[in-house]
């Protein structure tokens, strides 16, 4: 089985769907989040991309890894995803067509590392999380391994040891 090749760099990967000019004109464009902060457009593309990546190596780390990721960075990739989207709500169509294409890639890589959360694990784990599930697909999705996802399915042991516990006292 051949391995699949890593993911490119953010920068290397911008390249392959923006010119200089749309590059210059993305990182400007301002995306307000909730804390009244705001950030580039690009900038969120790029922290996506990097989550993505990283969830892609955690794929086969061990617990004890120091680079692993858990579900508190699932959950803050997840909210730079509803960054992102929030800024092509915004964003006029004339990078529309590029942005979407980009998005897709990096959707796609999203999609083929995780699997629909049919029982709710992330919710389980992060209560705040629950909310969200309805709003948007990528909070219903988790990884296929890895830490963030032994994590996940720890949660949901405690939680059933509970219920059990809860049934026979």
């Amino acid at each position: 089985m051949t391995p699949e090749p890593a993911e490119p760099e953010a920068g290397e990967w911008f390249r392959r769907y923006f010119a200089p000019e749309e590059l210059d004109r993305l990182e400007q464009f301002p995306v307000r989040i909730p804390t009244g902060h705001e950030f580039g457009l690009l900038g969120l593309l790029g922290a996506w991309h990097t989550h993505v990546r990283r969830l892609r190596a955690d794929l086969t780390l061990s617990d004890g890894d120091p680079s692993a990721c858990g579900v508190h960075d699932l959950v803050t990739a997840l909210v730079l995803r509803d960054f992102v989207d929030r800024g092509i709500a915004t964003l006029g169509t004339e990078l529309t067509t590029n942005v979407d294409s980009a998005l897709a890639d990096l959707d796609e890589g999203f999609r083929s590392l995780t699997e629909e959360d049919g029982v709710g694990l992330l919710a389980l784990a992060e209560p705040e999380a629950e909310a969200r599930t309805d709003e948007k697909w990528w909070w219903r999705r988790i990884p296929l391994s890895g830490p963030a996802r032994r994590e996940l399915d720890s949660a949901a042991a405690r939680e059933q040891d509970g219920r059990v516990r809860a049934e026979e006292g």
